[in-house]
């Protein structure tokens, strides 16, 4: 068995291929989608209401291995103190993400140092955290890799992709941008097939 297990999610919970029963009010449509999969991606200034989220989070205990991740842009994060301000209570129920093109200062590195944070940068960092690298991206953390893809893939490319991520030999939260749930089943059972 691996010692890599993987978390499988999308970025928001607007799936368009029938997933959601017609009928399913839009207020349960993260319900609904956490029997299924197991992370959500949501922009920090998401229009989703956080606090019903953190709430089911909180209230389902079989939820445990769910991960939500807050996403924030890179221009962000000089201002992430205040951004953070109202989630505070909040702050180990998610992963602050980000896509980084520099290390970000020693001040903004502070503040995130208080939440779970993951940083993905195309290129290395200079930056105090666990440092970890798959598919020619570096991922730095404190807790848990997220990993995020906003490349759609077939068979072939999920099990490469896969494997090569397999390498942070840690339980880690893969985000597919723009995966439907037909794709991210796909995901989930090759992943299975191969152990994680």
């Amino acid at each position: 068995m691996s010692e890599t297990e993987f978390l499988i999610g999308r970025d928001g919970l607007d799936l368009q291929d029938d997933f959601y029963p017609d009928d399913l009010p839009t207020e349960w449509r993260f319900d609904y989608y956490s029997t299924m999969f197991k992370a959500l991606s949501l922009p920090i200034d998401t229009e989703e209401d956080l606090d019903q989220i953190f709430e089911e989070l909180e209230q389902d205990e079989d939820n445990e291995e769910f991960e939500l991740v807050l996403s924030v842009k890179e221009s962000d994060l000089e201002d992430i103190e205040s951004m953070l301000a109202a989630l505070k209570e909040y702050k180990d129920q998610f992963t602050l993400f980000c896509h980084a093109t520099k290390a970000p200062s020693k001040k903004t590195m502070g503040v995130l140092s208080k939440y779970q944070f993951c940083l993905q940068s195309s290129k290395k960092l200079r930056v105090e955290a666990t440092e970890s690298k798959a598919v020619d991206q570096y991922l730095y953390f404190n807790k848990i890799p997220v990993f995020y893809s906003a490349d759609a893939w077939d068979e072939k490319q999920i099990r490469q992709f896969l494997e090569q991520i397999s390498a942070t030999k840690t339980k880690t939260i893969l985000i597919c941008k723009y995966a439907e749930s037909e794709t991210l089943n796909k995901i989930r059972i090759i992943a299975e097939m191969l152990g994680f």
